[in-house]
């Protein structure tokens, strides 16, 4: 029987191709496969092949490229959109993904693989409610695996979805062996709940299934306070000097590492904080998220333009009360929460990302058509959705904010909620900055990793809380937290009278609460009140920079007001 030559040939490049692929050698694969594609140019399936070679072989523009005319042949083939997707991850290009997995999911709403990507692309991006939603989903449609169960009780973790995650991590451990990233989820579990002794056991249980997993290692130091026994600060030690790790790992175990030479009182704590910061930073960066000051000035003259004046307080009977602690990062609003939270017709929510979703639909609207020009309909929709955005508060008459960024957002809060309380928190800029540079934030915080840019953005605060301060009156109680701590027994009634809740004995003993308190401060909000000593004057000559850079921008570095 005659054969087609053509034909032959092409099977002969696309077997050799597979050959290559099944050897690990992706160039070669594709250089097979292109001579495939050029004898059958209308074959999707050779330029899937060709694009796939090159994505193994990191030539994504390549890739990409070839994947647009498959796609022109096969429009909305699965295979397709996952590799478009795959290159996406590879990127770190989170709204390319996004929309690539809608439309995955759109062409198949029941492919988990779809849902996931666009829960990966939600994460990244901040939309951590979105995120649980598709992750849902994911698993709904067929991801039950251990992993995939473990990856959504961490989602809900870092939402507050507190009452999801032990739900989640039992069906994980059902669905198969305990992995390190599940017990590194019950550690932190543990440790907002304030039990350090489990967090610490869940932690060496990670780290001695994967002695990499620089997460497990990050919440083994935070629950033992960084005092760890050496052999512990050693393995921690050998991990940041590990560059072909992820950077998301590397920044872990740097302030890790940098926690633990503080712990012991090491000189060298100071620099290691520097390099966990400095890796923060190209973190930011790469995400497009690295700090413009100019911008940020910008910002809060646009704030102070779009609210000369709030509306002024009504009297109602809205239920429930919202109380918004706002300030500084590491000013101590998990402190204030806790304490307030402590009242019996409290319930505390934590830090609720609401706001800043308003805010990111209300800055538009009024930067475009003016704030006057936004129908009341559109308020009556942001407040509801504040509202039912809430956690489960049984009768309580009172819920607590304590997302400390609502500092820009006083004007419009007061707009949707005249029965609103704002409990403002100041706290020695010097201690603040310096917490701020010893801890790990995301991303998306582009400002915290260097100490002149913690300064201009401490600045552009007291600017902007100056004026809310100017303009909404009484309706702002501001607290010096060093005030607060030194002298509880009248602040505390003070604090909670300007709540308008009475006295309860249950406000002292804060600490005793079993509430999980997903913040930094979670286990120091555990331990009875003390003043203590500031951390920074072991680093006075190290954070003279935090300083000279505060009085630059007009600040006293002592108590944060402005210098005349």
């Amino acid at each position: 029987m005659a054969t087609n030559p053509v034909t032959d040939e092409f099977s002969a490049a696309d077997r050799e191709g597979d050959l290559e692929v099944s050897r690990g050698r992706f160039a070669e694969a594709a250089r097979h496969f292109a001579h495939a594609s050029g004898l059958q140019p209308g074959n999707p399936a050779a330029l899937f092949k060709w694009a796939r070679a090159c994505f193994d072989d990191s030539r994504l523009d390549e890739a990409e490229a070839l994947l647009e005319r498959a796609a022109m042949i096969a429009p909305n083939h699965e295979a397709i959109l996952r590799l478009q997707a795959q290159i996406h991850a590879r990127r770190a290009d989170w709204p390319a993904l996004a929309r690539t997995a809608r439309g995955w999911a759109s062409v198949n709403p029941r492919n988990p693989e779809a849902w996931r990507a666009l829960a990966q692309a939600e994460i990244e991006t901040g939309f951590l409610r979105q995120a649980i939603q598709s992750l849902r989903r994911s698993i709904d449609f067929g991801a039950r695996d251990a992993a995939s169960l473990a990856m959504f009780a961490r989602l809900c973790l870092t939402a507050m979805e507190f009452e999801q995650v032990a739900a989640a991590l039992d069906a994980s451990e059902k669905a198969g062996p305990p992995s390190a990233g599940l017990l590194a989820t019950r550690a932190a579990l543990a440790m907002y709940s304030g039990r350090a002794a489990d967090a610490e056991g869940y932690s060496r249980r990670a780290v001695a299934l994967d002695p990499n997993d620089a997460t497990a290692w990050s919440l083994l130091a935070q629950a033992a306070r960084s005092r760890l026994p050496e052999a512990e600060t050693a393995s921690i030690a050998l991990l940041a000097e590990r560059t072909d790790l992820p950077l998301d790992s590397r920044i872990k175990v740097a302030f890790a590492l940098a926690g633990c030479r503080d712990a012991t009182g090491e000189a060298s704590a100071f620099a290691e904080w520097t390099r966990a910061n400095t890796l923060c930073g190209e973190r930011s960066a790469a995400a497009g998220f690295g700090y413009d000051t100019a911008a940020r000035t910008r910002q809060v003259d646009e704030l102070i333009r779009l609210f000369p004046s709030v509306p002024a307080g009504k009297p109602g009977s809205e239920r429930p009360r919202p109380v918004f602690i706002i300030g500084m990062p590491r000013s101590g609003t998990t402190l204030i929460e806790s304490v307030i939270g402590a009242h019996p017709d409290v319930f505390a929510c934590g830090e609720r990302p609401t706001m800043r979703f308003v805010m990111q639909e209300f800055l538009p609207m009024a930067r475009g058509q003016g704030k006057a020009a936004i129908p009341e309909s559109v308020f009556a929709r942001w407040r509801e959705y504040y509202q039912s955005d809430l956690p489960a508060i049984g009768g309580a008459a009172v819920v607590t904010d304590k997302n400390p960024w609502n500092f820009d957002a006083v004007g419009l809060i007061l707009r949707l909620f005249p029965e609103a309380r704002i409990i403002h928190l100041r706290r020695n800029p010097v201690d603040t900055g310096f917490s701020i540079f010893r801890n790990e934030f995301s991303k998306f915080m582009g400002f915290a990793h260097r100490l002149e840019d913690i300064a201009h953005y401490y600045s552009e605060y007291t600017r902007l809380m100056a004026h809310w301060e100017r303009v909404a009156g009484g309706r702002i109680t501001t607290v010096h937290y060093e005030e607060f701590v030194r002298d509880f027994d009248t602040a505390g009634p003070a604090l909670l009278a300007a709540c308008g809740l009475d006295w309860r004995d249950s406000c002292r003993e804060f600490w005793k609460s079993t509430r999980v308190i997903n913040s930094m401060s979670a286990l120091q909000v555990r331990e009875p009140l003390s003043s203590g000593t500031s951390r920074s004057w072991r680093y006075a000559k190290e954070l003279r920079p935090l300083a000279a850079a505060l009085r630059q921008r007009g600040i006293d570095p002592e108590t944060g007001n402005r210098l005349s």
